[in-house]
């Protein structure tokens, strides 16, 4: 009978690599469209430019897959989108393996991928920190699991290595860490510390290798140098506020529901699994409903937080259980200081969300339960095309996408009225340099014609502005402005012939949707 039930188990997930070629071929299709004018373009600049940039932001993007890299944004873009499915489908064929699992590991496989086109559809896909850190620890979660299948050491060395590695690619993501190395240490430092010493051994080995051939000490030193100064000047972007409302939101809106619930069962209820059960029911319609027309992702933990619970009930391996806290944990780490609470940024690791899901759901439940996840699957899946119709968090429309532009000799598809900036642009920024510009989102026009900040910056500052000029020894009055339509300068900020010393000497363009401040000894290249 077990086995039967396993083979329609199996029968359902193909649909999880029908699911997979669908949304990668309308991602890879795609990939060619579009340009994010504002962090595509602030990392790619980033790129061109890292041997002199004097910033601690330089420690935040590129540094660690740099080898990779390239300024074809399609290609760019496609081999980001390969390491990041790679490293998903070994972290779920692995996962399938451990748990053992009625899935086929290759099929689970597949799942994982899928997620990764749904999370991240296409625009947002460059790799900075975010999805490098997603990589790094795919790959390290999957050498433990290599570990704990086949009791092999080595790949702890690996895994630690990666790890290594993650503490230098921003700061406040490598709280991520700390899950993992509690998972280590409850479950082998009193039965064998091998694996212990292990990870701790390819970490020191990460590190060594970061500073022989990454980024020199003295490098990095220097840009904790700068961090006294940087920080005076950033804090619209990482404001102490944000991250103490991150805290609470996450701890009011998940921890403490989820620790009260859980504590009550755990108390006072005699028949824990069937009083748990009816609150397993009720949150998953929710769960269910918020699937269908608003996403709740703070539900969405405090039910996968009463699930893993419920796992804990069950007579298993203390390991599997604790390392479904770890999946569990994981996404506030990654997400924290990211710039967005995590109802934002946090549904960009559902990768860890459901696998989490999966192994409750096919350990402990019967086939409906996994044929009511593959009909919520299919139905994102059918729905993922949208976004092609959307207009998207970053400006555009990707069946607008249809004017060929040469972006460092790559072509690339824009809408029409990018392209008419482009050339609109053309002749009064082209390969200037000293431009301060009123918004991050003109930073891709800056890009793309050559042209060149002081300083990327994304807020424009009067005082991170004026810090800067004084490094480079030049004045306001050495500087080209520029502002759009959509984008003025913030008149609490930076108001261009209010901030220059000699606005009689400036020169006002109106080009297109653009206005253009020239200083008077601007000249044409």
């Amino acid at each position: 009978m077990e086995k039967i039930q396993h083979k329609y188990e199996n029968v359902l997930s193909w649909i999880f690599v029908i699911g997979a070629f669908f949304t990668g071929y309308i991602v890879y299709s795609n990939l060619n469209k579009g340009f994010i004018f504002n962090d595509e373009a602030f990392y790619l600049f980033f790129y061109r430019d890292h041997e002199t940039l004097p910033t601690i932001d330089a420690t935040n993007f590129y540094r660690i897959f740099r080898f990779i890299y390239t300024e074809n944004i399609y290609l760019f873009r496609a081999i980001t989108y390969g390491l990041l499915n790679a490293s998903t489908f070994l972290l779920y064929f692995f996962v399938s393996k451990y748990y053992k699992l009625k899935v086929n590991a290759f099929l689970l496989g597949f799942l994982g991928i899928t997620l990764n086109f749904l999370t991240w559809g296409i625009s947002n896909i460059v790799l900075h920190q975010y999805i490098g850190n997603t990589v790094l620890i795919n790959i390290s979660l999957s050498m433990i699991f290599i570990y704990l299948i086949y009791n092999k050491l080595f790949p702890l060395i690996i895994s630690g290595f990666c790890l290594g590695i993650l503490l230098f690619n921003g700061i406040p993501h490598t709280l991520v860490i700390i899950p993992i190395a509690a998972f280590l240490l409850f479950n082998f430092w009193k039965k064998d510390k091998k694996p212990i010493i292990y990870i701790i051994g390819g970490g020191l080995l990460g590190i060594i290798f970061y500073f022989t051939c990454i980024e020199s000490l003295s490098k990095f030193i220097s840009q904790f140098e700068w961090i006294k100064y940087y920080k005076q000047f950033h804090t619209k972007q990482h404001p102490k506020r944000f991250f103490v409302f991150w805290i609470l939101k996450v701890t009011g809106f998940i921890f403490i529901p989820a620790g009260i619930l859980i504590s009550y069962i755990h108390k006072f209820s005699k028949n824990k699994i069937q009083h748990l059960n009816y609150i397993l029911l009720v949150l998953a319609v929710i769960f269910i409903i918020s699937v269908f027309f608003f996403p709740l992702i703070y539900i969405n933990y405090v039910l996968l937080a009463l699930l893993i619970y419920r796992y804990f009930l069950e007579d298993i391996n203390v390991e599997k259980k604790t390392m479904l806290i770890v999946f569990a944990l994981i996404p506030f780490g990654l997400s924290f200081g990211s710039g967005a609470y995590f109802e934002v940024r946090g549904f960009l690791y559902n990768i860890y969300y459901y696998i989490a899901l999966i192994i409750v759901l096919l350990s402990l439940y019967n086939i409906r339960f996994f044929l009511i996840f593959i009909l919520i699957f299919v139905y994102q899946c059918l729905t993922f095309p949208n976004l092609l119709h959307d207009k998207g968090w970053k400006d555009f429309v990707f069946t607008e996408q249809t004017e060929k532009v040469k972006i460092n000799g790559y072509d690339l598809y824009l809408d029409k009225g990018r392209k008419k900036d482009i050339e609109d642009l053309r002749p009064y920024l082209e390969d200037q340099k000293n431009i301060i510009y009123s918004s991050n989102h003109l930073i891709g026009y800056l890009y793309i014609l050559n042209a060149k900040p002081p300083i990327y910056y994304y807020f424009t500052l009067k005082d991170y502005i004026k810090f800067i000029m004084e490094k480079e020894h030049k004045t306001p009055d050495d500087y080209i402005y520029i502002e759009s339509n959509d984008y003025p300068f913030s008149p609490k900020e930076i108001v261009p012939l209010k901030f220059v010393s000699h606005p009689e000497k400036y020169k006002v363009v109106k080009t297109g949707r653009f206005t253009l401040y020239l200083p008077s000894d601007y000249q044409k290249k």
